[in-house]
C-alpha cells in the first residue's frame, strides 16, 4: 500500500500535532532549562514540518491517486496469509495469557507451515520443536516473560 505525498503529508503533519500537544502536558523537571517534553516536542515539530513538505510536493503531483494498492493484494492466497497473520496477533493478544506462548506457537507454527503445503507429520515435528527452541531461547536464555498459560507451574 502506498499513499501520495500529499495523503502522506497530512497524516504525518497530523501525528506530530498529536506528538507536540502530548509533550506539552510532560511536567517539567526542576533544575533543568529542558523538561521531560523537549524532545517529543522537538520531533512533534519536525514531523510537522517534514508533513508540510511533503503536502506541498503532493499538490504539485497532479492526477496522483491517494491510495495505490499492492499488487499482491488482489491475490487471493497472499491476502489470506496476510489474514491469518493479523488474526494469529489478535488472538494472541486476546487469549495469549490463558493459553499460553508454548501451545499458541505450535499451533501457529503448524498452520503457517500447513499453508506452505509441508506435509502434516514434518510439520508437527517442526512446530514442536521450534515452539519449544523459541520457548527456550526467548523464555529462559534472554528472559522474556513469555505467558505460560496452560502450563502454568510447569516451565
Amino acid at each position: 500500500m502506498r499513499l501520495n505525498d500529499l495523503a502522506l503529508g497530512g497524516l504525518s503533519a497530523t501525528l506530530g500535532t498529536a506528538l507536540l500537544v502530548a509533550s506539552l502536558r510532560l511536567p517539567g523537571v526542576r533544575g533543568q532549562e529542558f523538561g521531560a517534553g523537549f524532545y517529543p516536542a522537538l520531533i512533534g515539530v519536525l514531523t510537522i514540518a517534514a508533513g508540510a513538505g511533503l503536502m506541498l510536493t503532493g499538490l504539485r503531483q497532479r492526477g496522483v491517486p491517494a491510495l495505490r494498492l499492492p499488487g499482491w493484494f488482489t491475490d487471493g492466497w497472499a491476502v489470506a496469509n496476510a489474514a491469518i497473520l493479523a488474526g494469529a496477533i489478535a488472538i494472541f493478544g486476546a487469549f495469549g495469557e490463558t493459553i499460553g506462548f508454548l501451545p499458541f506457537a505450535v499451533v501457529l507454527l503448524f498452520v503457517i507451515q500447513w499453508r506452505l503445503s509441508i506435509p502434516a507429520p514434518r510439520a508437527a515435528l517442526i512446530a514442536v520443536l521450534g515452539a519449544i527452541g523459541f520457548q527456550l531461547l526467548f523464555g529462559k536464555l534472554l528472559r522474556v516473560p513469555l505467558p505460560p498459560g496452560l502450563f502454568e507451574g510447569l516451565l
